[in-house]
């Protein structure tokens, strides 16, 4: 049963790729509820393999990790528990739905902290959804390749590492998100990091463990320091990148005619002071409004309360992370969330045996830090790479490879030769997985 299933979750991966970026597709692909129906069965899966393989995991991960992550889960079932007593319109009822499967990410932990199956799931991800990408090209608006793409992201820091040919299709994707649409700033900065990471696997040799930790807790310092700043008065990056306005722009066709688009404006102060300022006028700060309620909102907020037409001027989903899980879920939530990423990255760039996952650790560092200024809360593939990555950081299996081994896992993902058509097959030929997990 444990086969049938991790055969099953690459494939259902794959769907959820295209679902991924339907809203930015000129063709119809799915609806919300066929959508929701794929996610609610990747999550059983999840949950039917956590139920028969508990021992795999407790070898797979520790038991101070374990608890991290459910109490996190348990705080969040709470808050859904909530949110569905709170609510009380079809929206509402709507976003509990959207809220309660991106909060339900960390499950993907469970799973992908066992190499083997993060490699039965990659291994078909590249084979099949990068034939489907180019074919959606057409259709694809441009700003939309990472939200497609998101397992780039964690392949792509090992460019070094890869097959030739492999190296030149990772590396050329990549250099397209950074180039195609410079007003995809997310995109080109995600794209950017990564080839700097990949860079840094390459000169491996100049990296000291030192240089590691100083990478690492800038990375959940310099965020912190900023956003006390930011909310004292006394420095806001935000504004700070805006005063270059019209320095750094780019020209661009929209609607038949070129137009200028400031790549320095300033967007997210304002995100800050409403979820913010909603959070003391509701007294939400510590428990959360719970997945079912947004921030209240002056600049988004007319649209749910009049067009949606449910009286209440609030903002349910922002471009920002963490914003959105304190909105969710309060302080105590964003605590614990952030608890799991410092963990996973700290035990990679500490407690691993393989100066990879050293690399990994840092990236991982990098999108909590970037979290504070897009990251988009969705139950997508763009999400679920990340996720790949923190299970990676925290899976004990990952962090015990030798540099020659994580060098094997990584070159397996992209087998090639006979067809691997069971999940006995690629467990065989990955020997130097452990196998007692299964």
């Amino acid at each position: 049963m444990k086969s049938i299933l991790l055969n099953i979750l690459p494939i259902s991966l794959i769907i959820l790729t295209v679902f991924s970026v339907q809203q930015w597709l000129k063709i119809p692909v799915s609806s919300t509820f066929i959508v929701w129906g794929l996610d609610f069965f990747i999550l059983y899966i999840i949950l039917r393999f956590i139920q028969q393989a508990p021992h795999s995991i407790q070898r797979t991960i520790q038991r101070y990790d374990l608890y991290i992550i459910n109490i996190f889960m348990i705080w969040t079932l709470f808050n859904c528990i909530r949110g569905g007593i709170i609510a009380d319109n079809y929206w509402e009822w709507k976003q509990l739905i959207t809220g309660m499967l991106t909060l339900s990410l960390p499950l993907f932990i469970f799973i992908f902290s066992i190499p083997v199956i993060l490699n039965i799931t990659l291994y078909y991800w590249f084979k099949f959804a990068l034939i489907i990408f180019v074919c959606l090209l057409p259709f694809l608006g441009t700003q939309a390749y990472h939200f497609y793409l998101g397992p780039l992201f964690l392949v792509g820091c090992f460019i070094p590492l890869l097959p030739s040919k492999w190296k030149i299709v990772i590396t050329g994707l990549l250099v397209v998100m950074i180039v195609i649409n410079l007003g995809a700033r997310s995109q080109v900065l995600k794209a950017l990091m990564v080839l700097f990471v990949a860079l840094g696997v390459y000169y491996k040799r100049f990296f000291s463990i030192k240089i590691f930790h100083i990478i690492l807790w800038s990375c959940y310092l310099i965020p912190i320091i900023l956003l006390f700043l930011g909310i004292s008065g006394k420095f806001n990056i935000f504004e700070d990148l805006a005063s270059h306005k019209g320095k750094y722009t780019e020209s661009k066709v929209v609607g038949g005619k070129i137009v200028e688009e400031d790549l320095s404006a300033d967007t997210r102060t304002f995100i800050y002071k409403e979820v913010i300022t909603s959070a003391i006028k509701h007294n939400y700060v510590i428990w959360g409004r719970t997945p079912a309620r947004g921030n209240d909102s002056m600049a988004f907020g007319k649209y749910t309360a009049d067009e949606l037409k449910t009286g209440k001027y609030e903002r349910h989903l922002n471009e920002v992370c963490h914003p959105n899980v304190f909105t969710w879920l309060g302080l105590i939530g964003v605590v614990l969330y952030t608890l799991i990423y410092l963990r996973s990255s700290y035990l990679a760039v500490y407690k691993s045996k393989n100066i990879y996952m050293k690399f990994l650790g840092c990236f991982i560092a990098f999108r909590w830090a970037y979290g504070w200024v897009e990251d988009f809360n969705r139950f997508d593939i763009m999400n679920i790479s990340l996720w790949m990555m923190i299970a990676m950081g925290i899976s004990i299996s990952f962090r015990n490879m030798t540099n020659v081994k994580f060098r094997r896992w990584i070159k397996n993902i992209f087998i090639t030769g006979n067809e691997i058509k069971t999940y006995r097959f690629l467990n065989k030929k990955l020997d130097y997985a452990d196998r007692n997990n299964f």
